[in-house]
């Protein structure tokens, strides 16, 4: 066993920790060891630079206040200043749950991603997973700060529960205080760093995120080169095809980096597209890929994409051939062109019903904030029902308000009232609906949940 010490302001930390003789991973900036009680990671600099320690204590202190967002995050906790009392550099984290491993084990290639579909991965799992990447940037850009390295390897991911936790939180970039110390990793870099026109920021984040959201749910790098720009030097070849040349692959205007299999489906050697996402995940998609890929300040913020990412949980439907879930894809028309992107099966009547729900507003108005797909069988949880409120990470425990059921005789679906709460027919019918009575879902029916809560209008 080894010795490290710690120096003084330390988050809960005693002022020294025994660790493992060996490190358990041993990168090029450092080596990593664990404490033997599994509470903490240690990670040893190389070669730290001289103002490495200053630059750690103000991570440290910028860290204080995270509240419950700092499950999202590895954040440094104590500094080493000594090993086996030799003068060294060191941070300490606490330690991901081993229930947790590295993103790019689980979806660094389409065939490893259809092998884990096939033992019964769900789509559901790789779009918590993506939510959660997106609610760990937007801690930390909420606080001022960039990452400037966000790529696959730098986040631990539980596939069962979709938590995800972002680590390597050591080389923070704030900017006229902490500046930044990497470039990232090429394929995740923006344009503009690759092209030494700017150094890494929220802005440059921003791209990264884009990039790696959609990798996790289309199994892909969207904006991996598919020509060669320079066939004698590897790293110029990667600076002009993620720099000057970068591409989205589904720009429409621009094929250089387009692939024949995109929109094939996946389980037929295809590979996933984007308009295969849910309407607004395609929007942010175009706005950072496209209209932002060398305009920086229009690519979304990463609070964007972790509400788009949490409504699209409620438009998600299973696959009647291969039981997938995928994105019920109601702006397609008419819906006979619907189909499962994992398999190329047509969705089957009965079509889901297709609702918007609408919060209220000043004056007793009420706009459109989301669309949902019900169908036979669901539950309709308490959180539709709330203004304000995004699907949980996870449902387990959610009062349950109503189920829908599909009625043969009527060729319809109905929602069953399991709340105490009477709701009310505003449109398309009338009356109350009380615990127990039901309402067809017919287009046109306006709903009220109850006075302060949402309404829900049925679009189809």
């Amino acid at each position: 066993m080894a010795t490290v010490n710690l120096l003084p302001g330390s988050r809960n930390l005693p002022p020294q920790l025994t660790i493992g003789d060996q490190p358990i991973h041993t990168g090029g900036e450092g080596s990593i060891f664990f404490t033997p009680d599994g509470s903490y990671a240690v990670k040893i600099y190389h070669r730290p630079s001289p103002d490495k320690q200053k630059l750690l204590q103000h991570i440290l202190e910028l860290g204080r206040n995270l509240g419950d967002d700092e499950q999202f995050l590895a954040w440094p906790l104590g500094i080493v200043d000594r090993l086996n009392d030799q003068p060294k550099v060191g941070v300490i984290t606490r330690r991901v749950p081993s229930s947790h491993v590295a993103l790019y084990k689980l979806i660094y290639s389409p065939l490893d991603a259809v092998e884990q579909f096939r033992q019964g991965r769900s789509w559901l799992e790789y779009l918590k997973m993506a939510r959660g990447t997106a609610a760990a940037v937007r801690t930390i850009h909420g606080k001022g700060m960039a990452h400037a390295d966000i790529h696959l390897k730098n986040f631990l991911a539980n596939p069962l529960s979709g938590e995800v936790v972002l680590i390597d939180l050591d080389g923070l970039v704030v900017k006229g205080f902490l500046p930044p110390q990497v470039k990232g990793m090429p394929g995740f870099i923006a344009p503009e760093v690759m092209m030494g026109k700017a150094k890494p920021d929220e802005l440059t984040d921003r791209h990264s995120l884009a990039v790696l959201v959609l990798w996790i749910l289309l199994l892909r790098n969207v904006m991996q080169t598919q020509r060669c720009y320079d066939p004698d030097d590897q790293k110029h070849d990667d600076e002009l095809g993620f720099g000057e040349f970068a591409c989205f692959s589904e720009n429409p205007s621009d094929r250089r980096n387009w692939i024949p299999i995109i929109g094939v489906p996946l389980f037929r050697k295809g590979a996933l597209s984007y308009k295969a996402l849910t309407p607004r995940l395609q929007e942010l998609t175009e706005r950072s890929l496209i209209h932002g890929l060398h305009d920086p300040p229009k690519r979304p913020q990463a609070v964007e994409w972790e509400r788009a990412l949490a409504e699209a949980y409620d438009l998600l439907v299973s696959c009647s051939t291969c039981r997938q879930s995928f994105f019920y894809p109601y702006w397609l028309q008419p819906p006979p062109r619907r189909q499962c992107p994992f398999c190329g099966a047509s969705v089957r009547p009965p079509y889901p019903a297709v609702l918007e729900l609408l919060e209220p507003r000043a004056r007793g108005t009420h706009v459109a904030v989301r669309t949902i797909a019900l169908y036979h069988g669901l539950p309709l949880f308490a959180d539709l029902a709330e203004p304000g409120r995004l699907p949980p990470f996870t449902r387990r425990g959610t009062p349950v308000i109503g189920q829908v059921v599909w009625d043969a005789g009527e060729g319809v679906h109905r929602l069953v009232n399991n709340d105490d709460v009477a709701w009310q027919v505003i449109a398309g019918g009338s009356g109350a609906v009380g615990r127990g009575a039901s309402v067809a879902l017919r287009r046109g029916l306006l709903l009220s949940f109850g006075d302060g809560r949402r309404m829900a209008r049925v679009v189809e």
